[in-house]
């Protein structure tokens, strides 16, 4: 009962802290949040430990060679990062027509790889202010699809949904599974665009890769995808280059590894895409989310027994 309490008070706060931040983002000029944002993210550096501890374990494992104060410096300004997307986020939602400072490398690799037909998974991940990437490319008269988990608090993520809507982003949600799959199988049946990040916990599921050169859950959701409707793999990333200004980086589509075993397939691709994400983490650590528990879950006995689900 205490837990379930617990639960329902964090999805009011995060209903609350939305709220609060559509006020503030639309009391002031888009300048003058990443100010609000800076006070305001390193406050939330020093007052919430939990996440602090987090994000510095995360670091230690990913950066085992930096010394406590170059990972609390990336520590404090990713929490800055983080407020200050939330500010431009709710800017952007309510004025798409306001992202001419968002600028796009490789927009051709894109065009091509429309051109084939077969639909486009643009693989991603949490790093940047991501959620500007499928608002730039709705913006430039692409048909885009998120996948995405709805937010914990109701309120809040039918708030965010509609103003995702309301921007020109559809939303595919990561289950019920099952309608998830449908969904982005008919999107790249239409040679529409679907977005997929593949950089997080993902539990039991999936397969373990080293990330860090620590194994950890990772999904494979568009790898599975892309080899079963033989959609086009675009690996693309949006970084924030100076206040206001951001880039996205699209690369040429990437030829899946095929093999006789389809888990083998399935573990070399996954482990290929996940090392070339790690290297845009590397470019860009402060704005990646640290205080998600990446690593968290732990292959079992059971797990490490089977073949291709475990990187060696």
């Amino acid at each position: 009962m205490f837990k379930e309490q617990i639960k329902a008070l964090k999805r009011r706060l995060a209903w609350f802290a939305t709220r609060i931040f559509t006020s503030l983002a639309s009391m002031f000029s888009l300048p003058y949040t990443y100010n609000i944002g800076k006070a305001l993210g390193s406050t939330a550096y020093t007052v919430l430990m939990h996440h602090r501890k987090i994000a510095l374990e995360s670091l230690s494992v990913a950066f085992p060679q930096k010394s406590l104060a170059e990972k609390k410096e990336i520590a404090r300004n990713f929490f800055i990062f983080m407020v200050q997307s939330s500010f431009e986020l709710l800017h952007f939602l309510k004025n798409p027509g306001q992202l001419d400072n968002v600028r796009i490398e490789g927009r051709r690799y894109l065009d091509e790889a429309l051109s084939y037909k077969k639909g486009v998974i643009i693989l991603t991940a949490h790093l940047g202010n991501f959620p500007l990437l499928s608002l730039k490319l709705a913006k430039e008269g692409y048909s885009v699809y998120f996948v995405t988990r709805p937010m914990r608090d109701e309120k809040a993520s039918d708030y965010i949904h509609k103003l995702r809507t309301d921007a020109g982003v559809k939303t595919i949600f990561s289950y019920p599974r099952k309608k998830c799959i449908t969904e982005i199988i008919r999107a790249l049946g239409n040679d529409e665009i679907v977005i997929m990040q593949m950089d997080q916990n993902f539990g039991t599921g999936g397969v373990w890769v080293k990330f860090f050169g620590t194994l950890a859950a990772t999904p494979v959701g568009p790898i599975v995808l892309a080899l079963r409707t033989k959609a086009m793999v675009l690996p693309a990333y949006i970084y924030m280059e100076s206040e206001g200004k951001h880039c996205i980086r699209i690369f040429p589509s990437e030829s899946l590894i095929l093999t006789p075993d389809s888990d083998e397939t399935i573990l070399l691709n996954t482990i290929r895409f996940t090392r070339i994400i790690e290297g845009w983490i590397r470019e860009f650590s402060s704005q990646w989310g640290w205080i998600h528990r990446r690593w968290k879950s732990r292959p079992s006995e059971q797990m490490k027994d089977l073949k291709f689900k475990i990187e060696k």
